[in-house]
C-alpha cells in the first residue's frame, strides 16, 4: 500500500521534467555574471586587505 499526500502530488509534477535538457545556452550567461561578479568581490575584499586599496577609518592589522 503507497501513501499519497497533498505534498507528494505537488512535488510529483517537479520531477515530470527531470532528465529532459532544453536547446541552447540556458542560464549559462546568469552564472557567467554571478561569477564575474563574486571575482570582482574577492579582489576588492584582497585589495582592502593588502592596503592596496586605502579606504578611511578602515584599519585591516591584527593589533589594535
Amino acid at each position: 500500500m503507497v501513501l499519497q499526500t497533498k505534498l507528494g502530488k505537488l512535488l510529483r509534477q517537479l520531477n515530470m521534467e527531470y532528465g529532459k535538457v532544453n536547446e541552447g545556452w540556458g542560464t549559462t550567461g546568469i552564472m557567467l555574471n554571478v561569477m564575474f561578479s563574486f571575482a570582482i568581490f574577492l579582489l576588492i575584499i584582497l585589495q582592502i586587505y593588502n592596503s592596496s586599496l586605502v579606504i578611511n577609518d578602515l584599519d585591516v592589522t591584527w593589533t589594535n
